[in-house]
């Protein structure tokens, strides 16, 4: 009676409940992953980002600060948002009260630098001096320090450091490559105090 002693075996093995099925982990980690990107976007849509030109200027330097810690940030992957919030004198609260949608959440809940659309105004070299652009984003930020690093390179000796740079434009701005201007500028310490940094000085007549 070899079948009725496996029917009792299967009965002894399942005794009147069903087998459990075991939790399928890559559909646990995509609902998870989908929560996080729920509230990330909750949170952007809570906190909307100010103008700039209705900030005070207190507000304006917060700002300019979250946005420091926000370059900080995709320079270093390995930087935290709270580390990187305090080395800039602010805090994780003011990312999402400036500029919510330069950061995300990711599935473990950390906070994330992500590119962004935000409006900079930039400190760069000028003919006679500083002037101050606006841009847009961060990739154009970053283009701009880049920039500066290589005016930098050049004031310190490598004559080839400005040639890529040579007739590129940034936004419709085109970037002084001169040597001679520059390396004037350089001699009467005229380039910019600030250069590559957000400007914190107050808006005026609603420019963006």
């Amino acid at each position: 009676m070899p079948s009725k002693r496996r029917s009792q075996a299967r009965r002894a093995r399942l005794p009147g409940a069903r087998k459990t099925k075991p939790i399928n982990s890559s559909l646990a980690r995509s609902a998870r992953a989908g929560e996080i990107a729920r509230a990330t976007a909750a949170v952007s849509k809570h906190y909307r980002a100010p103008r700039p030109w209705l900030l005070s200027p207190a507000e304006l330097r917060k700002r300019g600060d979250a946005l420091a810690a926000h370059a900080d940030m995709l320079r270093d992957h390995k930087l935290t948002a709270s580390q990187a919030a305090e080395g800039r004198g602010v805090t994780t609260r003011d990312f999402w009260k400036y500029i919510p949608k330069a950061f995300k959440k990711d599935r473990n809940g950390r906070i994330r630098a992500i590119a962004d659309r935000y409006v900079r105004r930039m400190e760069v070299p000028g003919p006679s001096g500083p002037i101050i652009i606006k841009i847009e984003g961060s990739k154009a930020r970053n283009e701009i320090a880049r920039f500066r690093n290589d005016v930098f390179r050049f004031q310190r000796g490598d004559l080839t450091a400005l040639d890529k740079w040579r007739g590129v434009t940034v936004q419709g701005y085109e970037l002084l490559t001169d040597p001679k201007t520059l390396r004037r500028l350089g001699e009467q310490d005229n380039l910019p105090e600030h250069f590559g940094s957000e400007q914190v000085i107050p808006y005026f007549g609603g420019a963006a």
